[in-house]
């Protein structure tokens, strides 16, 4: 699905005159360039980690069921979460932040109402795991919202994404049975 809805957002940005980098606001032109998105990345992965915990904790446990039982337990496993991992940090930024984002700015007016907005339903789409995860997972979406306006692209964004599924979903889990 996340590529359906990414194919569906270059498509009408591709039919309008614009191209990927329309939508994650440019590639990497540099090592330096790679290496600033990096470094904006991983202290962005550490706030956006604390506020994910402090909500949840602010919240209580939560009713809905768990997915331990969807985590990767062999190697075949965890290469195909790596590559889903991968996918979510791409297409999820594109749809969420470079698409919906910039759409709820032009019909908004307002960079702050666009942030709001797209962080809300970034929730949504998450509602599979439960209204408390909803409320924290739409606070994570702003945050990445806000880091998208910052920097007015999705590169660090992308980054940070991947490697918190990687961390949330599978690294965590070995790391601290």
């Amino acid at each position: 699905m996340d590529w359906l809805f990414f194919y569906y957002c270059w498509a009408g940005v591709h039919w309008h005159g614009g191209n990927l980098e329309t939508l994650t606001g440019g590639r990497w032109r540099s090592w330096k360039m790679l290496a600033t998105d990096i470094a904006i990345a991983i202290p962005f992965w550490l706030l956006w980690e604390g506020t994910a915990y402090g909500m949840l904790d602010l919240l209580g446990p939560s009713a809905a069921r768990s997915a331990s039982d969807l985590l990767p337990r062999s190697l075949p496993e965890v290469l195909v979460w790596m590559l889903v991992c991968i996918t979510a940090g791409f297409t999820e930024e594109i749809q969420t932040r470079g698409y919906l984002q910039q759409q709820l700015h032009a019909i908004t007016g307002s960079i702050v109402a666009a942030v709001l907005l797209q962080g809300f339903v970034f929730g949504l789409q998450h509602s599979y795991q439960g209204w408390k995860h909803v409320i924290v997972i739409s606070a994570l979406g702003i945050l990445y919202g806000v880091l998208a306006a910052w920097r007015r692209n999705l590169r660090a964004n992308m980054i940070a994404h991947a490697w918190s599924d990687v961390w949330e979903g599978w690294l965590k889990q070995i790391l601290f049975r």
